[in-house]
């Protein structure tokens, strides 16, 4: 079972314009599945992304959901049509992609998922830092 549902999907487009793109239910599936993964690719080194999988109606993430979402409707014109994709659509795309980068390199964070830590799962950036400076001066 996919995070994003069909009707989640048509949330963020017409169900009539869904349709055409897709022109099957299985084409839209598979643009939700690609748009899962490449979600999941950014956020595995900062968050359990797989936990937030499992979730549910209205446990689901809302940032996550817009994110797959705007992902997904980018895919399922890609599938079909990708000349005639509207600009918002590019443009809804290229913002998650800027998004999530901004979020792989800590710039970013997404309320309410849950961060890797302990030894269950690290992540992979490094913080630093260092002691307060000492006066040593007589």
């Amino acid at each position: 079972m996919a995070y994003l549902t069909l009707q989640d999907l048509s949330k963020g487009i017409h169900r009539e314009i869904l349709a055409v793109i897709t022109r099957n239910e299985d084409n839209a599936l598979q643009a939700i599945a690609e748009a899962q993964a490449e979600v999941e690719s950014y956020l595995t080194a900062r968050y359990d992304i797989r936990a937030e999988w499992t979730k549910t109606g209205t446990d689901r993430n809302t940032m996550v959901i817009k994110l797959v979402r705007d992902i997904a409707i980018y895919n399922c014109y890609q599938i079909s049509n990708p000349v005639n994709m509207p600009d918002s659509r590019r443009d809804a795309y290229k913002d998650a992609i800027a998004f999530l980068k901004e979020v792989q390199a800590e710039r970013a964070s997404i309320d309410g998922l849950t961060r890797l830590t302990g030894t269950t799962g690290t992540s992979s950036y490094v913080s630093f830092g260092g002691n307060n400076k000492r006066n040593n001066q007589y």
